[in-house]
């Protein structure tokens, strides 16, 4: 199925864009470097044009694989699974909608097995919902009216406990009950989304970095979707699945809503070069494309713009339906026109279609410091030097004392490293390199020692990076004072990730640290939405003036989203020195 789905959709995709596979065989689109196709895409063409076999060998196969009570299971043998038949239901629908001779007999024999079985989920709100979802849209393609008692019955269970469903199984359940013709409850459903999306209205600007990153316009586009809520370990672990069924009932029934445009946003952001984490989610994905391209209206708008650059006018291009696949463009600005401060603007000329745009510039920088910038991902690094002092019941304890542009600290001064990492997105595979100060050399010596990332509070991202009190060196040494007046001590060592604190919700991701001459390199294979903070200790060691070049972090394998944080210019002077 997760190989017949994605062909069978691509087929469904061509029929409705009005469009055949050699129209598209041999084009190059999203994130498929031109230069490097032939190499990595070399059978790119022949699979287009072999879309029709490859169908009838999938249809061929899963009419093999069908039990004989009309379901199917995760194998040939053994018994029929209730949400595998009703995946394969729906894949074969969405098959007959592209024009592919599905055999009438294995459908209605599958249609029957779901009908008889819906009602033993009654338990199970997430598995009913996926379950009647098939169905509903079988009966809509196949144009049957009304709705069986089993239905019915089904139907009016998920009703009863819709407060249980999560943003996916709501998506279902909505799409369904629209097929259904059940419109009031559909329209409720939809609105009930909204309960739970994450929404982000500024998704370029940072908490952390404040100032440092350039403020957002009022036209900046938000982006909304549904986290982390698929249904069992085997739908979705990610919210692109959800997302993008929820982009198929906001469409179908309430295609104004305000929320609309947030989730287009947040998928397309969401695409790593050609496509979404996998095959099934890319294929579900595009379907919600075409749903948005269709409600959009934008397949048949013709316009004309004109790109300008510093007054000058660079391009100018006339579009219109037959341009579908023709439409991209890439305009390389003339050195001679590209100042210190631009003004890039795109002019439409006639027409009402939408315009897609993205701009990209290289640049090297001279100043000094070097500034926070980021794009999806954003790091903050601080420095706290940790001074001892012996006290009479405690021992030998520690303040913490904020270390500044331009402070020094002396020889043998423990220096603590609070790494913090703001996530617009839910991401895999990221690092981030420390460079150190010449004159710092790490406490620890051994790398892969266990470090964690621990996720901030909300409430103590506004105390710590939106309140300016409290990054004042004073304000810093106070808590520490504080800190000690009721028994505690600040210790100079990465903290226990198992001991709750205030400002933390108790999540953790295991950190992979490298110790290298020049860099501290942490490496996370998952990291949720989110703030998340990384602490570890070094000693000033080598006198002098130093430079911390800005930490850096990006995603391995998606090279776009990287950030950096702020250069840091430190002294270490002897410790005889005054």
């Amino acid at each position: 199925m997760s190989r017949f789905l994605p062909t069978v959709i691509t087929a469904r995709t061509l029929k409705q864009l009005g469009l055949a596979p050699e129209d598209i065989a041999g084009r190059i689109f999203g994130g498929v470097e031109v230069a490097h196709a032939s190499a990595t895409h070399p059978k790119g063409k022949q699979d287009l044009e072999k879309i029709e076999a490859m169908v009838k060998a999938g249809l061929d196969r899963l009419y093999d694989f069908q039990h004989g009570d009309g379901g199917w299971g995760w194998w040939k043998q053994g018994e029929s699974d209730h949400w595998m038949t009703a995946y394969v239901v729906w894949g074969l629908t969405l098959a007959h909608d592209a024009d592919v001779q599905v055999r009438q007999d294995v459908l209605s024999r599958a249609v029957s097995y779901l009908e008889k079985t819906l009602v033993e989920e009654e338990q199970s709100y997430d598995m009913q919902a996926w379950m009647l979802h098939a169905v509903a849209v079988h009966k809509a393609s196949f144009k049957q009216p009304g709705i069986s008692k089993f239905e019915q019955k089904a139907f009016d269970n998920l009703w009863n406990n819709k407060d249980a469903l999560n943003a996916y199984s709501r998506a279902l359940f909505a799409l369904a009950a629209h097929t259904l013709g059940k419109a009031e409850q559909a329209k409720i459903l939809v609105e009930n989304l909204q309960n739970g999306v994450k929404q982000d209205e500024r998704p370029d600007e940072s908490a952390l970095l404040g100032n440092q990153t350039k403020k957002a316009t009022e036209t900046s586009l938000g982006t909304a979707h549904w986290g982390e809520d698929g249904i069992y370990w085997r739908w979705s672990e990610g919210g692109v699945e959800a997302t993008a069924f929820a982009l198929r009932a906001l469409l179908a029934i309430d295609p104004q809503s305000k929320l609309v445009e947030p989730v287009t946003n947040w998928l397309i952001k969401n695409r790593r070069g050609a496509q979404w984490n996998s095959t099934r989610d890319t294929a579900i994905v595009v379907l919600a494309m075409n749903d948005y391209l269709r409600a959009s209206g934008e397949l048949s708008a013709e316009m004309e713009y004109e790109l300008i650059v510093n007054d000058t006018s660079v391009a100018s291009k006339k579009l219109g339906k037959e341009d579908l696949l023709s439409a991209p463009s890439r305009f390389q600005i003339a050195p001679e026109l590209v100042k210190d401060t631009n003004d890039v603007r795109i002019r439409r000329k006639s027409g009402s279609g939408a315009i897609y745009f993205a701009v990209e510039a290289k640049f090297f920088s001279l100043e000094e410091p070097i500034t926070a910038a980021g794009n999806e991902i954003f790091v903050r690094r601080e420095y706290s030097k940790l001074v001892g002092h012996p006290t009479l019941l405690k021992g030998y304890v520690y303040d913490k004392q904020a270390l500044r542009d331009g402070d020094s600290v002396r020889s043998g001064e423990r220096i603590e490293t609070v790494i913090t990492i703001e996530g617009k997105n839910n991401y895999e595979y990221l690092v981030f390199e420390d460079l150190k100060p010449a004159g710092f050399e790490m406490v620890e010596v051994r790398s892969g020692e266990s470090v964690y990332a621990r996720e901030l509070k909300s409430g103590a991202v506004d105390r710590q990076f939106k309140s300016s009190p409290t990054n004042t060196p004073a304000a810093v040494k106070s808590s520490a004072k504080s800190a000690r007046a009721r028994g505690t001590s600040v210790m100079p060592r990465i903290p226990n990730p198992n001991v709750s604190d205030e400002n933390y919700t108790g999540r953790q991701r295991w950190v992979y640290q490298e110790l290298r001459d020049r860099k501290v390199a942490l490496f996370i294979d998952k990291l949720p939405e989110g703030v998340w903070e990384i602490r570890y200790d070094a000693r000033a060691e080598v006198p002098g003036e130093f430079h911390a070049l800005p930490v850096s972090g990006y995603a391995m394998y998606v090279p776009e989203i990287r950030c950096n944080g702020t250069e840091v210019r430190v002294k270490v002077i002897e410790t005889s020195e005054k």
